[in-house]
This record gives C-alpha cells, structure tokens and sequence, in this order.
C-alpha cells in the first residue's frame, strides 16, 4: 500500500511504500502505478477488469462456504 504525501502543480505526486515494497528499488526507478478503478470494474487490471460482468458475484455466504468446506477437508 502506499500513501500520497505531496501532489504537485504539474499533476506529479510523492508517494510513500513501505520499506517492503520498496526494498528493491533505486533512487530514481520508474515503476508502474495502477489508476483508480471504475466503478463498473472497466478499468482494473486483467483479470478482474477482463472479466467485469462476466462471472456472478461471489457473496459472503459462498465465501464462508468455502471456507468451512475447507475446514472440514471437501473438495470438489
């Protein structure tokens, strides 16, 4: 995760990550920073923006499901 600390007249801006995140990297490296998402999912990156709309939903109930299903040792 990372935090905006300064945005500058010409549309730039400082971002601080963790030192995890940025273990790796040297003064000066140019890195690749996502937009904000759509709200209709379209501009995510693949997969998820690729397939907005293309899968149901997942709700919660499927996720604990899976979860105690997991618990229990089942598989499909």
């Amino acid at each position: 995760m990372a935090k905006v600390i300064e945005k500058r007249p010409d549309g730039t801006a400082v971002i601080v990550v963790s030192s995890t995140d940025a273990s790796e990297l040297e003064v000066g490296a140019v890195v690749d920073v996502l937009p904000k998402p759509a709200v209709n999912g379209q501009d995510q990156p693949w997969p998820v923006g690729a397939l907005a709309d293309e899968l149901p939903a997942i709700e919660i109930a499927d996720i604990k499901a899976a979860r105690h299903e997991a618990l229990l040792g089942k598989t499909e």
